[in-house]
């Protein structure tokens, strides 16, 4: 199990090249269940919550999670990530080394556009942009401070991972953090649109979409960092602390999975 602490030191090379051909961290089975499974259940979604609050984890696992998901069906994710990528903007100082580590440890290849954690489009005048953001002093125009935006790993109802028709976002351990399957995914983008925070990008020389996976309990981008702005710390929902960049919240990718949700989300 990954020890949860603010990892800054730095543990070696952070630009460690992408390697072809290894294994892709284990699917975590317990946090996801297939919605057509879900719905043939004698007993419904909102009955599933309410025994998950009072007979424990185990019992729900015995009831709920027998069965193997298949890559590509419809799912809901319950079970929140067990850790987060914070930053410190009083201590980053814009280097974006951490963007360079992210892209040629994840990617094989130097491309901050599509980085994971997001450091240059605030540069200048921070998370409002040239339009709203110079009125407000932030950035290197205003405060001097440069806003680090990482990945929320949101808890249920995860916005991207509903979205998406494929249903190539998986939840996997041993972070429980919300992945992209690139195997499954076709780069058509509908998680970038949904995500209110715009912490997904598009490869398009792949043709798949990009997200956090926090490199499975090690982020690069925190090891990377020469300041140490940035934390890998035990998860908590920041969705209500840091404001939304686009109201986008609410896309449901399929039509099970809206029929699914409306059972508790009326």
């Amino acid at each position: 199990m990954t020890n949860h602490q603010d990892l800054t030191e730095n543990r070696g090379s952070p630009f460690s090249p992408a390697v072809e051909g290894a294994e892709r961290p284990e699917k975590l089975e317990s946090s996801t269940l297939g919605v057509s499974a879900l719905l043939q259940r004698s007993v419904g979604r909102r009955g599933f919550l309410k025994a998950a609050g009072g007979v424990g984890t185990a019992l729900v696992g015995s009831l709920y999670f027998a069965g193997t998901l298949r890559a590509g069906e419809d799912v809901v994710a319950l079970d929140n990530a067990k850790g987060l990528v914070v930053g410190d903007p009083t201590r980053c100082v814009g280097c974006r080394r951490c963007e360079i580590a992210c892209t040629e440890f994840k990617d094989g290849k130097t491309q901050p556009a599509i980085s994971r954690i997001k450091v240059g489009r605030n540069y200048m005048f921070g998370p409002k942009g040239v339009q709203r953001g110079m009125w407000r002093g932030e950035g290197r125009f205003g405060n001097h401070r440069s806003i680090q935006d990482t990945c929320l790993q949101c808890p249920h109802p995860v916005p991207c991972l509903l979205a998406c028709p494929k249903n190539a976002i998986e939840v996997q351990g041993p972070t429980n953090a919300r992945v992209i399957n690139t195997e499954i995914c076709d780069g058509c983008a509908m998680c970038v649109a949904n995500c209110p925070f715009e912490m997904i990008s598009i490869d398009a020389e792949r043709e798949v979409a990009t997200k956090c996976d926090l490199c499975g309990g090690a982020p690069e981008c925190v090891q990377a960092c020469p300041t140490g702005a940035l934390r890998y710390v035990p998860w908590r929902n920041r969705t209500k602390e840091i404001p939304q960049r686009a109201s986008r919240w609410g896309f449901i990718g399929t039509q099970e999975k809206r029929e699914s949700c409306m059972e508790c989300h009326q």
